[in-house]
């Protein structure tokens, strides 16, 4: 317990004796400031002169003395008159005393004298924060002096604009950012790299004079050039506009996240070195006597590019405290003594800080700082929805003028007199291509929309991507992918250029534009045209038409593969937005597909109407030909040839431009339908001897166009059609076993009897009546 007491009281009286020895230091020295105002006061400068010849320390001495008188003279503005010399006094000698120093400065400064700059950098910082040399070292700065920055920025903008090709051209791919401001943004990377090494060396405050050169060039060099270089696109189109400042976006951060990855792995690191070695006092100002871990070159820099790891918040501290604050002195000059070393400067770093390498590259004390000056850049071209309302309008535009072709054929051929000529004018061949390659070619297209490069090949503007010729006046792969191209750049600068709170909104926006665009100004229109031709029953029916379900069958794929590969994962898939577009991309979907299959029915309908009126210019004498006609038992009837060419044509287009399944079910309809017509056409002329054999040429004509077709069914129904036909040929002493074989067995005897009593013989000979 006495022991105790003891040591208490020891430690109380060290305090007092602690507080006493502070309050003489502060007697001491408010009676040396008394002293020089009072000399002052007399224009006597004797003592403050023989301290500026006392080298570096007497010169910070005598920053901290007029620092001090000015504010007393500062705080006594009111005061007596006889004071007035004083304060003249100290106010002439203080601007002169900053004048010597800046010109000290600028000298050094312009000599690559180190030493002397930082000397007079920290007796400025000691006179006044600072302020003044951190604007002289800014202001004779070489790179706001280069000859390229001096240069009248109209001048610049000019040169710069030959070199961006088919900037306002929607097929011309976007060109490369703006070479000019590339060069700058390249000269600032290795200005602020290279000028680390100085500013940590001269300057107390490191941080504080990087800041301000940071925003030197972003406020006024870059601002300025790129405010030159936007007005400038501005004036020649919207396109012109976007593409620049959406590439100047991606150019500026760029930039600006190799600034932040320089600050977290070289400035930051050395800051808290100097932090950490102050409040253990074993540092001196500035970085200069720790040269290893000074700078970090930008070559060095460049090889380490790498993405930045998450660290510690910013709001923890991240130098190593200890637990013993009586070890703080002592661990910091053992970290000081690794930094001077031979060890490498991120371990060294490490070192200084209480970190292991790894946890170097973390967030910057700038990095903020530099994230605030890329979003001013841009803030007066993307906030308020400024941006957003600009590339709507030139989505709008762009779509329309692709469109262009397509409205002025629509609008030429609603114009033509005969309806026939317009639904001739939808296409000009339906020729090439094979089934086999309907699937690869979609996909390539597809592919073309989101692959490599962002960028879509080439078609042409009339093709349809299997080798078919479509005209401009109907759905073509070509058109659609330039929309689909036009929007997805549109959506890459969105994404580019609007934060990330409104990204997916905006993405849903654009989205909307396009669907309504693709489908109510683009496919349901040509398919309106196509169904109203196809209510002519009168005009033979284009079998181009399925191209054009073909065709628009590749664009809903196209749309598909663009909606997931591009939207998607931008959008995400649990959001409100993302169900939205799904609902709408769906709805758009789901009105193709029934208009492509009203037109489909509506095309199988007017290819049997087509059929049935062939056959209905079969004459009665066609099957009782003269005994000198040949002809007709060689080829068979011209309503035969007729209809069976139209049926090869009719396979080709199915084949060429359907998939398996709507080839199978179209071909079906248009073989049972000609079945049934052939089962009523035949029952409806009287056949002679000579005309069954020419009946039997054209059936087995008929069922050799229905085997093209390649379906089973088909096949089977005209081969009974083929024993059929047989009928008109056998004697009538064969025509009894004749219908009792198998396949004529099956079909009913009332049917059988209509075949039966078109035989020429049919009233005349006994054997045959007997059927009847």
């Amino acid at each position: 317990t006495q022991i105790s007491e003891v040591g208490s009281n020891t430690i109380r009286i060290g305090e007092q004796l602690d507080t006493v020895a502070k309050e003489k230091d502060r007697a001491e020295a408010i009676k040396e400031l008394v002293a020089f105002y009072a000399e002052l006061n007399e224009e006597n400068t004797a003592r403050l002169d023989a301290l500026l010849e006392g080298g570096s320390e007497g010169m910070i001495k005598v920053a901290h003395t007029l620092r001090r008188l000015n504010t007393i003279v500062v705080d006594n503005q009111y005061s007596a008159p006889t004071e007035t010399a004083a304060k003249r006094q100290i106010e002439m000698y203080s601007e002169q005393f900053e004048k010597t120093m800046l010109s000290n400065f600028v000298t050094a400064y312009r000599d690559g004298d180190i030493h002397n700059m930082s000397v007079a950098a920290r007796t400025l910082d000691a006179f006044n924060g600072g302020v003044s040399v951190v604007k002289a070292y800014i202001n004779q700065h070489p790179f706001f002096l280069s000859s390229m920055i001096s240069q009248s920025q109209d001048s610049i903008a000019e040169a710069s604009y030959q070199s961006l090709e088919g900037i306002s051209d929607i097929n011309h791919q976007p060109p490369p950012p703006d070479r000019w401001l590339a060069q700058l943004f390249a000269d600032t990377r290795d200005m602020m790299f290279k000028d680390w090494g100085v500013i940590s060396k001269v300057f107390p405050r490191p941080i504080d004079v990087m800041q301000q050169l940071l925003r030197r060039v972003f406020e006024q060099t870059i601002q300025s050039y790129l405010e030159t270089l936007l007005t400038r696109a501005d004036r020649q189109s919207k396109l012109a506009f976007l593409r620049v400042l959406a590439s100047s976006h991606v150019e500026t951060r760029k930039l600006v996240e190799d600034l932040q990855r320089f600050d977290a792995e070289t400035v930051t690191p050395a800051v808290m070195v100097l932090e950490s070695a102050r409040r253990s006092g074993s540092v001196p100002q500035g970085l200069l006597d720790m040269p290893e871990i000074a700078q970090t070159s930008s070559a060095q820099f460049s090889r380490s590019r790498r993405p930045s790891r998450p660290t510690r918040p910013r709001g923890e501290n991240a130098i190593d405290d200890g637990d013993d604050d009586g070890d703080d002195e002592d661990a910091a000059r053992d970290r000081l003594g690794a930094a001077r070393s031979g060890v490498s400067s991120a371990v060294a770093i490490a070192a200084l800080i209480g970190r292991s390498e790894g946890d170097n590259a973390g967030v910057g004390l700038l990095h903020g700082f530099l994230t605030r000056c890329c979003d001013d850049l841009f803030d007066a071209y993307t906030a308020a929805n400024t941006y957003m309302n600009v590339e709507r309008q030139h989505l709008r535009d762009a779509f329309r003028q692709t469109l262009v072709p397509f409205v002025r054929a629509r609008t030429e051929r609603q114009a033509s007199s005969s309806r026939g000529n317009a639904l001739l004018g939808m296409f000009s061949s339906v020729t090439g291509g094979a089934a086999a390659n309907i699937t690869q070619q979609a996909v390539a297209a597809a592919a073309a929309v989101t692959g490599g490069g962002g960028g879509i090949s080439p078609v042409s503007a009339g093709s349809d991507g299997s080798g078919s010729a479509i005209g401009e006046g109907t759905v073509t792969t070509a058109t659609a992918r330039m929309l689909l191209q036009v929007h997805a750049e549109a959506i890459s600068r969105a994404i580019e250029l609007e934060n990330d709170g409104h990204a997916a909104a905006s993405v849903a926006s654009l989205t909307s534009l396009l669907l309504a665009t693709l489908g109510d100004s683009y496919v349901f229109p040509a398919l309106e045209d196509i169904l109203e031709a196809l209510q002519d029953l009168r005009q033979e029916p284009w079998l181009g038409i399925f191209a054009v379900i073909r065709t628009t069958n590749i664009v809903m794929r196209l749309l598909q593969t663009h909606f997931q590969r591009l939207l998607v994962p931008f959008v995400g898939t649990s959001s409100y937005v993302y169900r939205d577009m799904v609902a709408e991309k769906n709805q758009l979907m789901s009105r193709v597909e029934l208009s492509l299959n009203l037109i489909s029915n509506k095309l199988v309908g007017a290819c049997t109407q087509w059929i049935s009126g062939i056959l209905a210019k079969q004459k009665k004498n066609d099957f009782r030909p003269a005994d000198d006609d040949f002809s007709a038992l060689e080829m068979g009837t011209l309503p035969c040839r007729q209809c069976t060419e139209y049926l090869y044509r009719v396979r080709s287009a199915c084949t060429q431009h359907l998939g398996p399944e709507n080839r199978d079910r179209v071909l079906t309809d248009i073989g049972n339908a000609l079945h049934r017509m052939l089962m009523d056409h035949f029952r409806k002329y009287v056949v002679s001897v000579a005309g069954g054999l020419v009946l039997v040429k054209d059936v087995s004509k008929y069922r050799e166009a229905i085997a093209s077709f390649e379906i089973p069914i088909l096949v089977e129904k005209f081969a009974v059609l083929q024993d059929i036909s047989n009928i008109f040929v056998v004697q009538p002493t064969a025509l009894k076993s004749l219908l009792e074989e198998a396949t004529l067995a099956r079909l009913d005897r009332p049917t059988l009897q209509g075949f039966v009593q078109m035989r020429e013989d049919g009233r005349t000979s006994s054997l045959v009546r007997q059927f009847l």
